[in-house]
């Protein structure tokens, strides 16, 4: 089974899509913030990530630069 962080400050839009992707087998680990979507990154060490460029405080492309 594959692993995938969901990073997106929009809840609505992050449950929808964090369902769609469980649907097709999927372990979903969902993050709201770039601080939350580390924590999950360093505990879990996902296959992939779906990250937000735009969000409050620290943006998606400051978490690609960290997660790395």
């Amino acid at each position: 089974m594959q692993n995938i962080v969901l990073v997106d400050d929009e809840d609505h839009f992050r449950t929808r899509l964090a369902k769609a992707f469980a649907n097709r087998g999927y372990t979903v680990y969902q993050a709201a913030n770039a601080d939350e979507a580390l924590t999950i990154i360093k505990e879990n060490q996902p296959g992939w990530a779906l990250v937000d460029l735009k969000m409050p405080g620290k943006s998606g492309l400051d978490l690609i630069r960290e997660a790395k």
